[in-house]
């Protein structure tokens, strides 16, 4: 599944291609992907729609950060905390 991200005007988001929504509260957005994860912080967000077997997110609110973690870099930070 391909996952598309839209941001207006950094208050408005909506992400496809979602498969699980790990956390999800006003200020961090932590959602798993096909290969892959994105964490998205900001302020005051709210959940418009969450529909995990289309795999859509809609989200309003002040958004300040979007990031794409590739499963690689997961297993690498649990690497090095469990040295």
């Amino acid at each position: 599944m391909d996952n598309k991200l839209i941001l207006l005007n950094q208050t408005c988001l909506t992400l496809t291609g979602i498969k699980k929504a790990i956390t999800l509260n006003e200020t961090s957005l932590h959602l798993e992907l096909e290969n892959n994860s994105v964490q998205i912080l900001g302020s005051n967000m709210e959940v418009k729609k969450l529909d995990v077997e289309a795999g859509v997110l809609e989200v309003v609110g002040t958004i300040s950060q979007i990031k794409y973690v590739s499963a690689k870099e997961k297993l690498s930070v649990l690497k090095r905390i469990f040295k």
